[in-house]
């Protein structure tokens, strides 16, 4: 009895495998990164809530003559923008390294690494999550936060509403404009009305030449001036007291230097500013103030879309390179040190651009670029090396 011979090698079908960027693996880590990413972030909001309500709570639970239930509630949901914003990119790096922590304690890593999969073929679900959150990021910071704080401001709820209140009038502020120095005190508006107005203006030489004072001064935006009512005004060489000429029953008209929407603005900080309103005051720098914090905080907001892909990319490459098979506290600390490292520096450079040591772009750009730098030259390292 004869048994059958076996086809030949060449007639036997063969497998073909090819990557599934959208396959089970990815669906796996992705979702995975997120449940991290929803943890690490109610974990953080719950702290710093807690840090931000308590020296307050006496006064947001008696704002409004609601009850005081509806005000925590209400305070809690308006803060959330402006308290997660800033701690999102780091939120995602945190998500990302104790995801890869856990799946090399399980032998994962190792299971993939063996099914032929690199580092580099297994980019996309860190990419998916980048792409997810930093779109989410940038309507939260940009959008969410300047609304949440404008309601806050209509409710009356807590510090910073009752601070920025814009149905109250300024105290006596000082200007250096183009034109000259200012003193007035601000009815914010809109329209922006100064009240006890005193303008100084000085020659080349920097001696005083003129001096306007007046109770109220209105904008005009079809002459571009401002319009004096009931002023005081003093030409001449020296300065006395008895050679200021009162126009009780006129007005007198001047270009004082000054944008009339800033004043509007003035004392709400740039994280509270909606995006036109950032992008309209970056083009006005040296008219009353200074644009750099309006040019470093667009800035910020542009690299809100790929600054949490790029934290989330360098904590997937590190952790590949320093933690594949095995975890160590050492090696582990490593990583986290680079992402609270680069979490620091982006506060730093935020600082330095709004006071002008640092181009906005820089400021903004910095950490982005680096740490996509960084996860580059490690991934290619980490393929070179297999």
């Amino acid at each position: 009895m004869t048994t059958p011979s076996a086809p030949p090698l060449s007639d036997t079908p063969r497998k073909r495998f090819r990557l599934a960027p959208f396959g089970l693996f990815t669906r796996f880590i992705l979702v995975a990164y997120l449940r991290n990413v929803a943890i690490i972030a109610s974990v953080l909001l719950s702290v710093a809530l807690t840090i931000d309500l308590w020296p307050q709570m006496n006064a947001v639970m008696n704002a409004g003559g609601h009850g005081a239930a509806r005000n925590l509630l209400v305070f809690c949901l308006l803060r959330i923008p402006g308290l997660m914003a800033p701690l999102m990119p780091f939120t995602t790096f945190l998500a990302v390294w104790l995801t890869e922590m856990a799946h090399t304690r399980s032998g994962e890593r190792l299971f993939v690494s063996n099914a032929g999969r690199s580092p580099l073929k297994s980019l996309c679900p860190v990419l998916l999550l980048g792409v997810l959150v930093g779109p989410a990021t940038f309507v939260l910071d940009g959008c969410l936060g300047p609304a949440a704080i404008t309601e806050q401001m209509r409710e009356h709820i807590g510090r910073d509403a009752q601070r920025l209140d814009r149905s109250q009038t300024s105290g006596t502020i000082w200007i250096e404009s183009r034109k000259g120095l200012i003193s007035t005190r601000i009815a914010y508006g809109p329209p922006a009305i100064l009240h006890d107005l005193s303008f100084y203006r000085f020659d080349s030489n920097f001696q005083l030449v003129e001096i306007d004072m007046a109770p109220i001064a209105r904008y005009d935006a079809t002459s571009d001036q401002w319009h004096l009512l009931k002023p005081s005004t003093w030409k001449g060489d020296a300065f006395s007291p008895t050679q200021v000429t009162p126009v009780p029953d006129a007005e007198i008209t001047r270009d004082l230097g000054i944008f009339p929407q800033w004043l509007s603005v003035y004392g709400i900080e740039v994280q509270y500013l909606p995006i036109h309103t950032l992008r309209t005051l970056a083009r006005h720098g040296g008219e009353g103030y200074d644009a750099a914090p309006y040019k470093t905080r667009l800035a910020s907001l542009y690299a809100a879309f790929v600054l949490p892909g790029a934290m989330a990319l360098l904590a997937y490459v590190l952790s590949a390179a320093l933690i594949p098979y095995t975890v160590t506290a050492s090696r582990a600390g490593r990583v986290l040190a680079w992402g609270y490292g680069a979490h620091a520096t982006t506060r730093v450079c935020v600082l330095l651009g709004q006071t002008a040591v640092i181009p906005a772009w820089l400021a903004g750009g910095f950490v982005p670029c680096t740490a996509l730098a960084v996860a580059a030259y490690t991934l290619w390292k980490t393929e070179r090396a297999a």
